[in-house]
């Protein structure tokens, strides 16, 4: 590949495991609220003005389990695609490739 194409893949690569990194604080978060919430009520939960049962509260925070496990499996495959690229750019890296590979190895 031609360095322009490698930095152009790296900065899609950073910006998606970025994007990803935000889905799943959001999705932890809600894995976190909805078992609390399982935790400390009764059989009948209302999360986020919807009502639920609690076995259909438990089926909930396992999807979002599922979800988040899924979503820890793309940010590995993007941070192993991203180490890729980054030794293919070798070690001669300029000012902007040098800040791109930090941001990268950041997430």
């Amino acid at each position: 590949m031609v360095r322009e194409d490698l930095v152009l893949a790296l900065q899609l690569i950073t910006q998606r495991m970025r994007n990803v990194r935000r889905i799943q604080f959001v999705v932890d978060f809600l894995f976190a609220y909805v078992l609390l919430r399982v935790a400390f009520s009764g059989l009948q939960l209302t999360i986020f003005a919807v009502s639920f049962t609690r076995g259909r509260a438990v089926a909930v925070a396992f999807l979002l389990a599922l979800i988040a496990v899924a979503l820890n499996y793309i940010r590995r495959n993007y941070r192993h695609n991203g180490q890729r690229v980054v030794s293919a750019l070798g070690q001669r890296l300029s000012q902007q490739e040098l800040w791109l590979v930090q941001q990268f190895q950041r997430y």
